[in-house]
């Protein structure tokens, strides 16, 4: 299975709303916020299995304010000259778990950076994302804060590519 990416508009209505649902079934957000940020990616990375989306990933231009709250809340400076996207929404169906499809899907985003710094945030104890990232360049920084519903949230960065 190979990733597909491409721009928000390039993708139908009932694509983008199944790139929602799934990354709502990851129970890590959701609303309006998603709605947005999902429209104004800088790309989304899926896969698809028999024409339906099993897979995702985005590569996100934060909004000033949540990149503020990071920064508040890990004590990091993730500047937008530094760090202008953020990779996120990562979520894969249950018919792909286990069978190590998260690091090719989130490497299909993270070409798209132009060889940008780029950040993410993920659960602490999310140990096989935390894995997948730190594989594609990340390395944790700054201190972990307290998420939605007591998860405990890490900061990771990968650096502008030389």
């Amino acid at each position: 299975m190979i990733p597909f990416t491409d721009t928000p508009d390039k993708f139908s209505e009932v694509d983008l709303q199944r790139f929602k649902e799934l990354v709502i079934k990851g129970g890590e957000v959701g609303g309006a916020a998603l709605a947005d940020n999902v429209a104004n990616a800088r790309i989304l990375a899926i896969y698809r299995e028999e024409g339906v989306i099993v897979g995702t990933t985005a590569l996100k231009r934060p909004k000033a304010s949540y990149r503020e709250k990071t920064q508040r809340r890990s004590g990091i400076v993730v500047s937008e000259s530094d760090s202008p996207y953020e990779l996120g929404y990562t979520f894969l169906d249950d018919s792909l778990q286990g069978r190590r499809m998260s690091y090719p899907l989130v490497q299909a985003a993270l070409v798209h950076a132009d060889r940008a710094g780029v950040f993410a945030t993920v659960r602490v104890d999310n140990e096989k994302m935390r894995r997948t990232l730190n594989r594609a360049g990340f390395i944790a920084a700054g201190n972990s804060w307290k998420g939605n519903e007591g998860r405990i949230i890490g900061l990771l960065i990968r650096p502008a590519m030389g």
